[in-house]
């Protein structure tokens, strides 16, 4: 028989504050995304949560909950919209752009506007998930 996706028992990272991601109303990660990544195939370092990625970023107290978790984007139009954002752009001319298919098993996802919020349960993998360059139509 096989496991229905919301029997999946998650273990969170230690580091991870009480009740997150569980109150932000999360779903079991699915969907196709993209991510801005170093190099193709991406590694375990182009994966990394916000905080980790970013310690000197100070959070606003609704965001923290988001900084426990990797940024990606469910269209290679909206990351591209998002990269010309930046006060510097250009910082993003040598990264890549991957792609590929969250699963279950790598944690849980919040979505809003075409961005998504994938909180990795302890020892997933999503850089053999998310790897696949993606090429502009």
């Amino acid at each position: 028989m096989s496991q229905n996706k919301t029997e999946i028992q998650y273990t969170w990272p230690s580091d991870f504050p009480e009740g997150i991601p569980e109150n932000c109303e999360p779903s079991p990660a699915e969907g196709v995304v993209y991510r801005l990544v170093r190099t193709i195939p991406p590694t375990e370092i182009d994966f990394q949560k916000h905080r980790d990625e970013h310690p000197d970023y100070v959070y606003v107290t609704k965001d923290k909950p988001l900084s426990f978790g990797m940024s990606f984007f469910t269209s290679l139009a909206k990351l591209k919209r998002k990269t010309r954002n930046y006060p510097a752009p250009e910082q993003y001319k040598l990264w890549q752009t991957v792609c590929g298919e969250l699963v279950p098993e790598l944690g849980v996802i919040k979505e809003k506007s075409g961005h998504v919020t994938l909180w990795a349960q302890e020892g997933a993998l999503p850089h053999q998930y998310i790897n696949e360059e993606a090429i502009e139509a």
